[in-house]
């Protein structure tokens, strides 16, 4: 009973300190797996001596499993159908390592996303439109997007306050022209209606922000977001004497969480944000940026889903979110590509509504 009082005070707790106070972010990031090694005495234990005692082990074990570890069953990846939804979107952070470009097309092809978000992307532009003709490319110091529908406007933040900060925050926003599912049997790979242009289709945007017939337009955002390896890393050398190191990480983070949150608010149509985030969903910062959009992997994902892996153990720091005015279908995480870490991949579906900055805080 003690024990199973506990985890549930960890499961509370985390979401509110996690990202906030520096012991729970240690065990945020950390290898979550060591506060189930008491089970393996706790069950034994009572298969020996009291049977009952097995009902309190079976709560804390759901408890650990699924709210703790992220275990995620969903009924949409349980019983969905096989339709794909309005749009497929992956994201992908290949960690600056040189890509094999092979492996990234045979990665499309077997996917067929529509839209592919790169973070940390070391690959030139020239490349990246070499390799998908007929497709839509921007490269911006290291954020690139691959997209087979028409990109009508690119954004990119100035980054020089945050990097004068210490800070990463990557934010781009781009306008995209979806199109309409009575003329959206393109074939993959084609550039779809309003993207007739064959030469040329990749380059710059359009300046007009307006879809074109057969289309409507959405925004997506590409992020990636500071990291917290410098305040985690600091706390495993000193603990509670890297205290201030920790707030100091912690508070660039939520500042960037909130300069990446009003460009989703001021974005024109509905948002989809993709990227690496660099936190969970159980973090504090988490919470109070991100959490009033509908988490893809939360939503209609099965397993653990972790994206960023170590030796030991994995997290799900890469996300897929969806606005009002989209729902998800189905998500999933890709496979090996030579980076720590994993593609995420969700089917879209369009349900209309009012640009992404009306999900609630």
């Amino acid at each position: 009973m003690l024990y199973l009082l506990g985890v549930a005070a960890v499961w509370l707790a985390l979401p509110r300190l996690g990202d906030r106070w520096w012991p729970a972010t240690l065990f945020l990031f950390g290898p979550r797996q060591v506060i189930a090694l008491p089970l393996l005495v706790i069950v034994p234990a009572a298969l020996l001596v009291q049977r009952r005692a097995l009902v309190p082990a079976a709560l804390a074990s759901a408890i650990v499993i699924w709210p703790i570890l992220g275990f995620t069953v969903s009924l949409r990846a349980l019983v969905g159908g096989a339709e794909r939804g309005d749009l497929r979107v992956a994201s992908f952070n290949t960690a600056s390592r040189p890509l094999t470009m092979d492996r990234l097309k045979g990665f499309v092809a077997e996917t067929r996303p529509d839209v592919l978000a790169l973070q940390e992307c070391a690959t030139p532009e020239p490349e990246l439109t070499a390799a998908f003709p007929g497709w839509f490319v921007h490269v911006d110091r290291g954020m690139c997007l691959v997209s087979r529908h028409r990109l009508l406007k690119v954004e990119s933040r100035d980054r020089r306050d945050v990097w004068n900060a210490g800070g990463h925050g990557a934010i781009l926003r781009y306008t995209i022209a979806l199109p309409d599912r009575a003329t959206a049997a393109a074939p993959v790979g084609s550039p779809g209606p309003g993207a007739a242009a064959a030469p040329g289709a990749q380059d710059a945007p359009q300046r007009a922000e307006h879809a074109p017939p057969g289309t409507r337009a959405f925004s997506l955002l590409n992020l990636h977001l500071e990291t917290p390896r410098d305040a985690i890393e600091a706390l495993i050398h000193g603990l509670w004497k890297q205290a201030a190191e920790h707030d100091r990480v912690i508070a660039l983070r939520a500042w960037e969480s909130e300069l990446a949150r009003q460009w989703v608010d001021e974005a024109p149509y509905p948002a989809i944000i993709v990227g690496d985030l660099n936190m969970p969903v159980d973090s504090a910062i988490y919470r109070r940026f991100w959490a009033g959009f509908e988490n893809a992997f939360s939503r209609a994902g099965l397993g653990f889903g972790a994206t960023k892996r170590t030796r030991w153990f994995g997290i799900r720091i890469d996300h897929v979110l969806a606005g009002p005015g989209w729902t998800t279908e189905r998500a999933w995480i890709g496979p090996e590509l030579g980076s720590d870490h994993l593609p995420i991949l969700a089917d879209l579906r369009w349900t209309g509504g009012l640009p992404g900055g009306d999900a609630q805080r």
